[in-house]
């Protein structure tokens, strides 16, 4: 079974699609943000001709209406999911080899995602629920297990997630610092807005990041620290069907675009 498939929301007609179609001109009508989509049919191909700014307002109103601390209204959740739903089958085709059910990790950590996105602290949904969809099936499927083993740190650490009571404190006033993750994002984000790089780059060189993250860091001694080693190359090229050559030019031709605009621009990166 697919993503879709796991989530019930492979057919237009299932439930909780249809309920979600039905309720459309009442959550546009409480919430103008959705005004510009007649209907949920119509909600996948404005998105891939709105501006990221109009999506963004639309996947939020979305996300506030399906969050459990929000409209907890899981027929929205479900088409916030289906929007989402072409990001998400790519995460798992691009982790398709670390597990026999990951379709099931996937959807599972989609669907989490979704019910406890914190919409009242950030925005970029789309960028946010699939990084953190993909992170989830990562540590599902085990892949952060040499990270735990050769980084001291990182076994010391306790992850909060979005939905931890932590970030619910009345005393927390103070906005957490963004990660490196949130700060890699953002600057892919820019580049790609910007045409610095295209979103095919983008989506090679997270690839390395993630390759180099599972990597076991006594392998790693070759260029930009490391992230361009014969053995994350190899293995971003397994998973994209090109050669370990063609990653390495790819991402040394990416990253040199992103340091040149970086640096025209006075951005630290």
């Amino acid at each position: 079974m697919g993503v879709a498939e796991q989530l019930g929301i492979g057919d237009e007609d299932g439930e909780l699609l249809a309920v979600a179609a039905r309720r459309w001109p009442t959550w546009a009508a409480a919430d103008d943000r959705l005004t510009p989509i007649g209907r949920l049919e119509d909600l996948r191909p404005w998105l891939k001709g709105a501006s990221s700014e109009d999506a963004d307002e639309v996947l939020q109103a979305l996300a506030k209406r399906g969050a459990i601390h929000g409209g907890d209204d899981r027929a929205a959740a479900a088409a916030l999911a289906w929007a989402l739903l072409p990001g998400a089958c790519r995460v798992a085709h691009q982790l398709r080899t670390l597990s026999e059910r990951i379709d099931e990790v996937v959807a599972a950590q989609l669907w989490l995602e979704i019910r406890r996105f914190p919409y009242e602290r950030l925005t970029r949904v789309a960028a946010n629920i699939l990084m953190n969809t993909r992170s989830g099936a990562l540590q599902d499927c085990g892949a952060a297990s040499q990270l735990q083993r050769s980084d001291p740190t990182w076994r010391s650490t306790r992850p909060l997630g979005p939905g931890a009571r932590f970030w619910e404190s009345p005393h927390a006033q103070a906005r957490p610092e963004p990660t490196a993750a949130d700060e890699l994002l953002d600057l892919l984000e820019w580049a790609c807005d910007n045409q610095v790089i295209s979103d095919q780059d983008r989506s090679l060189l997270l690839s390395i990041v993630e390759a180099a993250d599972r990597a076991d860091s006594t392998t790693v001694s070759r260029g930009r620290n490391g992230l361009l080693s014969n053995d994350i190359s190899a293995a971003v090229a397994k998973e994209y069907g090109v050669s370990p050559v063609t990653v390495r030019r790819r991402a040394s031709r990416s990253i040199e675009a992103l340091t040149q605009a970086c640096t025209n621009r006075g951005i630290s990166a």
